[in-house]
This record gives structure tokens, C-alpha cells and sequence, in this order.
């Protein structure tokens, strides 16, 4: 009883577990192992924390970081943040670049940005945009535009000296030729943005170029159709829209009188068979009728 009564006694932490075996002959006990209670605990405890402790350290200080989704440690938040102000930066250079173009694209395919249109305003009062300027940014965006300007007909002057066009000859404007013979279907008007005569003539009717030049543009837009821009000396420019088809491409030199387009009527802003002809000195649009003799 008194041995029964000290097991009785005993702490739970302190039972321990054994494992015996038996001889069915005798009915004799062996006991093979004995382990208390606490030493388990602990051992499933280590074995626990082993395996934790091997986890974070594979996970945290080793490649493998890489291949958990989301993963986001210290050690890559420097290169991200650089990564992400290289990805700005870029950014804002596409879009000056795409600024750049479409104001190129629209001077030279006949539709006047905004530093065209402002002058256009000043010589015709009488036209209404519905437009009221903001005093404050008024001379700001009129400096940018000035500057734009500036260095878009810098860079059309070194084209032309780089091709070899540059003659600075001062009766450039007096030898030009007529691009087409033919009646005047509509004349120049810039207070409707027609800056440009129509001329009328049959199809397949070659159109030539007015001077020595170089195809600065051509290809095919949904208004205008067909439309070849051609770089002359002086900062001129001559435009040739509702083209059937084009005779030369990008970046082709061409000398006067040569054909460079077909007469014909594509594009949504056209109603017959005639060109669209355009002449623009130094970046303005100007009357052809004043330099050309079309009859």
C-alpha cells in the first residue's frame, strides 16, 4: 500500500512511459525502455523548433526567398525603388518624344499646333475659337511654343544642310514649279484652316515636285489620303494630299520636276479627283498663288 500511495503522489511530469515485453511461458516482464513524461515534451518540443528554426533560416537568408509569391525583404526594397524611378523617367521621356512627333506629324501634314493656331488668330480677329487664354499661363505656354519652334526649324535647316540642299540661294522662292496645271477648285483660306489650294485635274495625273527636296513624309492618314511632304532649301516645305498613289518614300531625294505622286481623290476630306497643295515657309503656311503660277 505504501508503494501504491508514493506512485499516487507522484507528478504528473514525472510518470513515465515504458515499454516491456513478456514471456508467455513465465509471464515474466522485461522492461526495455522507460521514459518520463517531461523527457518526450521536450524532445517533440526540439524537434519543433528545430524544424522552424531550419525553415526561417532556408526561407530567410538563402535564393529561395525568390519563389514565395509576394515576397517582399528588405535587402530588394533599394532596387525596387530604383527600378521604379528609372520606369518614371522613362516614362516621361516617351512622352516628350510623343509630343514631339505628333507636333512634327501635324505641321507637316497641314494641321497647325497650337503655336500655328495662335498666330493664325492674330491674323484673322475675326475668327472664334470659343476659347478664353488663361492670363497666368498665357506667356509661359507662349515661350514653350516659341521654343518648340525654334527647334524643330533648327532641326529642319540641319537636314537640309546635312543632304546637301542648303544653297542659300536668295531666288529659291522664283524658280518653283507648278505641281499640277489646272483650275483652282478652292483657295487658300487660313481663317477656316485651309491652308492650301485645290487643284483640279484628271486622274492619274502625275504631280510633280515644285524643287529639289527631300520626302520628309509619306504615307497615308484617313483624311488626307495619300500624302507626301517634301523638304525644300530655305525652310520650305511643300504638302501633297488625296494622292491614288505615291511614287517615293521616307527619306528620297527628289529634284524638280519630278513625279512623286498620282492625282486622286482618297482620304474622308476630298469630294473629286484633285491635290491638296500646300506651302509652308518656315514653319507658317502660306499662299501658293503668291509664288507659283498654276494656269
Amino acid at each position: 500500500m505504501s508503494e501504491i500511495s508514493d506512485n499516487d503522489k507522484q507528478s504528473w511530469w514525472q510518470m513515465p512511459f515504458r515499454l516491456e515485453t513478456v514471456n508467455p511461458d513465465t509471464l515474466e516482464r522485461k522492461s526495455i525502455l522507460s521514459v518520463r513524461r517531461w523527457m518526450i515534451i521536450a524532445v517533440v518540443a526540439s524537434v519543433v523548433l528545430l524544424i522552424i528554426g531550419s525553415t526561417y533560416a532556408l526561407i530567410g537568408f538563402t535564393p529561395m526567398r525568390k519563389l514565395l509569391p509576394g515576397d517582399y525583404s528588405q535587402l530588394d526594397v533599394p532596387e525596387m525603388v530604383q527600378l521604379r524611378n528609372r520606369v518614371k523617367e522613362m516614362e516621361s521621356v516617351l512622352v516628350q518624344q510623343d509630343n514631339y512627333i505628333s507636333n512634327m506629324r501635324g505641321l507637316l501634314s497641314g494641321r497647325p499646333i497650337d503655336s500655328l493656331q495662335h498666330e493664325d488668330i492674330r491674323g484673322n480677329p475675326d475668327v472664334d475659337t470659343g476659347i478664353k487664354p488663361v492670363e497666368k499661363i498665357q506667356e509661359v505656354t507662349q515661350l514653350r511654343e516659341t521654343m518648340e519652334m525654334e527647334d524643330r526649324l533648327r532641326s529642319l535647316r540641319q537636314s537640309i544642310r546635312q543632304s546637301g540642299m542648303d544653297s542659300g540661294s536668295s531666288n529659291q522662292f522664283v524658280d518653283l514649279m507648278a505641281p499640277v496645271i489646272g483650275p483652282i477648285g478652292k483657295g487658300y483660306d487660313a481663317s477656316v484652316s485651309h491652308f492650301g489650294i485645290d487643284i483640279l485635274a484628271p486622274k492619274n495625273t502625275a504631280i510633280k515636285s515644285i524643287a529639289d527636296g527631300l520626302v520628309v513624309q509619306a504615307d497615308w492618314t484617313v483624311e488626307t489620303g495619300n500624302t507626301i511632304v517634301v523638304l525644300h532649301s530655305g525652310g520650305l516645305i511643300s504638302v501633297y494630299k488625296h494622292n491614288s498613289a505615291l511614287l517615293k518614300a521616307n527619306y528620297e531625294k527628289v529634284t524638280q520636276g519630278e513625279a512623286i505622286a498620282i492625282i486622286g481623290n482618297t482620304g474622308t476630306l476630298t469630294t473629286g479627283p484633285h491635290v491638296h497643295f500646300e506651302l509652308w515657309v518656315d514653319g507658317f503656311p502660306v499662299d501658293p498663288t503668291q509664288f507659283i503660277n498654276f494656269q
